[in-house]
């Protein structure tokens, strides 16, 4: 069996999702915005899962989707856990059990990530004991990869800058062999946003590669 990509987001609702962004933003705006982002992900990962040999892409909401939201070939789940850790884990834990020999975790909120980081760590977790991580600008990670459920790596407090370095340690501590990806951002507040809207403006490739 392939292995499994596993898309973590929320269903846009405004005052649901992007509330950082709110102001700038008004909350129906935020919502269309990750609504784009969500879509966006979601075709590329799906056309993607469509090739020879790709991966198995799981979308894991927190409520039923709104019609027209998931394109064919993308399998929805629903969240189950208190707190984002424990959420995460059960959506690796249902990977494996599916029989997903490998899984990579990630969300919605970095709309120019190059689709090579992802098939990066997919490569990479062709060597046993592996995990996976692509650190995100803001201390935490973008992309969590997994050939062996570890639940040391989700048992953490995810509201502070130092998520990464945390997960990292604990990653050494299982006697998994850390790969490190380049770091990228996530847009969830007004200077990323601001980040965004510099790239496209000064014509930067940031469409998917």
């Amino acid at each position: 069996m392939s292995p499994a990509l596993l898309v973590f987001a929320k269903v846009p609702e405004p005052g649901r999702v992007k509330t950082r962004l709110t102001p700038p933003l008004a909350a129906e705006d935020a919502a269309a915005l990750y609504d784009a982002f969500l879509r966006d992900a979601l075709d590329r990962y799906a056309a993607w899962g469509r090739g020879p040999g790709a991966p198995s892409v799981r979308l894991y909401l927190d409520a039923e989707p709104p019609p027209g939201l998931v394109p064919p070939g993308v399998g929805v789940y629903r969240q189950r856990g208190r707190g984002l850790g424990e959420r995460m884990l059960h959506a690796v834990v249902e990977a494996f059990a599916a029989g997903h020999p490998a899984a990579v975790l990630l969300g919605t909120d970095h709309p120019t990530l190059p689709m090579a980081l992802v098939e990066l760590a997919f490569e990479a977790l062709d060597d046993p004991l592996t995990a996976v991580l692509g650190p995100s600008d803001d201390g935490g990670y973008y992309l969590l990869g997994l050939n062996e459920v570890s639940a040391d790596l989700f048992d953490m407090d995810y509201s502070h800058p130092h998520v990464f370095e945390d997960t990292l340690e604990r990653v050494m501590e299982n006697d998994l062999t850390p790969v490190v990806l380049p770091p990228h951002y996530d847009v969830d507040d007004a200077a990323s946003l601001g980040r965004l809207v510099t790239e496209w403006r000064a014509g930067a490739d940031t469409g998917p590669r």
